[in-house]
């Protein structure tokens, strides 16, 4: 009997790294960026929800060690300094929290808001923005993050997004976990853009105007003027956790002629 060799059909050739392995890696990459982004989604959602069975009082009771270790170094506020916040935390329409102000002798202009509502703001913010309307917005802005509790749930978003990224094996170091972070920044620069909303809105509610209230934004702004533009600025804007200052001013100038055109 003669033999017939049998003709084999085609394989893929695997070992030559050719394009169906290029494919088949970029579709896991793909594939990989979605699910994360869905369990973004989903944990961001879930985190939220949560959020809103917490009581303002027992989010303070969460967070009282962290005002205890700002006691440390934190100073009282001048009495012209409490009397802005007082002023702004009378307001009807704020949550219960039991407020506070606190003063950190730190020469770099900052101010943020602890979940359970402690506001603190440095010294070197104080020395930048002297005028009391300037101040005012400074701290709403702060109260603004406090009022849509944003520092709770960024925190309840981290826990929950740290304990999916362990789940599936991948670690601060993975590539792919940039990908919920590049969105949590997104998140958070729209947190940063609410609060600005609320800040300014209650400045005005108090003070009747809103003149000389960016006195903040405007110094910084100069301060941080070489911003790049182009490709160069848009990415800044993008992988920034706060959005450009002279975008947020413009922001907070619309806002301003609205809120005069309504009264």
């Amino acid at each position: 009997m003669k033999f017939v060799p049998r003709q084999l059909g085609e394989t893929a050739d695997n070992s030559r790294g050719g394009k169906e392995g290029w494919r088949s890696r970029l579709k896991g990459v793909v594939s990989a960026v979605v699910i994360l982004s869905a369990i973004y989604l989903a944990l961001g959602v879930i985190a939220d929800l949560s959020v809103g069975l917490v009581s303002e009082q027992t989010e303070a009771d969460w967070f009282a060690w962290a005002d205890e270790v700002l006691l440390d170094t934190a100073e009282q506020p001048s009495a012209e300094v409490q009397a802005i916040f007082d002023k702004l935390i009378a307001d009807s329409n704020l949550r219960p929290y039991p407020y506070r102000l606190l003063i950190l002798p730190d020469p770099t202009p900052n101010a943020f808001a602890l979940p359970g509502g402690t506001v603190t703001l440095t010294k070197g913010l104080l020395d930048l923005v002297e005028t009391e309307i300037g101040r005012a917005l400074v701290i709403g802005h702060e109260l603004g993050h406090l009022q849509h509790r944003h520092g709770l749930k960024r925190l309840g978003r981290s826990l929950l997004l740290a304990g999916a990224m362990s789940l599936v094996g991948l670690d601060s170091s993975d590539l792919l976990r940039q990908t919920p972070l590049l969105a949590e920044m997104k998140h958070s620069r729209a947190q940063e853009e609410e609060s600005d909303t609320f800040g300014l809105a209650l400045v005005y509610a108090k003070y009747g105007t809103t003149e000389g209230a960016l006195e903040f934004f405007e110094d910084i702004n100069m301060i941080q003027s070489d911003q790049g533009n182009g490709v160069i600025r848009d990415m800044k804007s993008w992988l920034q956790t706060h959005p450009l200052t002279e975008d947020r001013l413009d922001n907070l100038h619309r806002q301003a002629v609205e809120l005069e055109d309504e009264s």
